[in-house]
């Protein structure tokens, strides 16, 4: 079983990775609104205890070339935030009484991605089709280096172009509704449960008030890292 802190440290490193791909896109009428994913997973290590601890729900806000990203969970609450425009990302930490912020810009991230040697993927699109919250979806395959994921979009949503760049789906064009992660031996799926149009305040694309700003090595230190 993992710990509170061991799960936080696998999610903070996945919210680095398939949130902070953001490339500079063109500005294009698209959908504004709420995407609702359920999450399931499955790996060795999780058993109900850690179940217990991870989050149910990837809630994913949109506005202009502005993503917001949200898993909250009964312990803490991770949001990870993109601008598509500058390439920065913000990953936002509520847990255990700390309200932690880790900025990076577009040189850091590509930083990270320089060092962690990260291909752009091949991506093969099937003539395999379902229907998903609504929305009819086209299946594709996706290899990165030896892994390979299978990945449900559908067309009818438009996106932000580069949307997709920073999950690691470059080359998809539409809303992703359902794809997996694996990290550390634990598989993430994501599943769309709902699509809303709305329109999202500009409050939940910035460091609130009561954040504390870290480095990551910083954030490293205090989880124990």
């Amino acid at each position: 079983m993992k710990t509170t802190f061991g799960l936080l440290c696998i999610l903070l490193s996945l919210s680095m990775s398939i949130f902070g791909h953001a490339q500079k896109a063109k500005k294009v009428k698209s959908f504004g609104g709420i995407v609702t994913y359920d999450i399931t997973y499955e790996g060795e290590d999780i058993d109900a205890t850690t179940l217990a601890q991870l989050p149910s729900q990837l809630v994913v806000s949109i506005s202009g070339n502005k993503i917001r990203n949200e898993q909250i969970s009964p312990f803490y609450s991770m949001a990870s935030i993109s601008n598509l425009d500058d390439g920065s990302t913000i990953v936002l930490i509520d847990m255990m009484g700390m309200k932690i912020a880790v900025n990076q810009t577009k040189e850091d991230m590509e930083k990270n991605l320089e060092e962690a040697g990260i291909e752009d993927p091949v991506i093969n699109i099937l003539d395999e089709t379902k229907v998903i919250a609504g929305y009819n979806c086209k299946k594709a395959e996706v290899t990165t280096g030896e892994d390979m994921v299978e990945v449900y979009f559908t067309e009818e949503v438009v996106v932000p172009a580069g949307i997709n760049d920073q999950n690691g789906f470059k080359g998809i064009n539409g809303l992703l509704m359902e794809y997996t992660v694996n990290q550390q031996g634990m598989v993430m799926t994501m599943t769309v449960k709902e699509v809303k149009k709305a329109k999202v305040k500009a409050g939940m694309f910035v460091i609130p008030d009561d954040y504390e700003i870290k480095t990551v090595e910083e954030l490293g230190g205090l989880l124990g890292g």
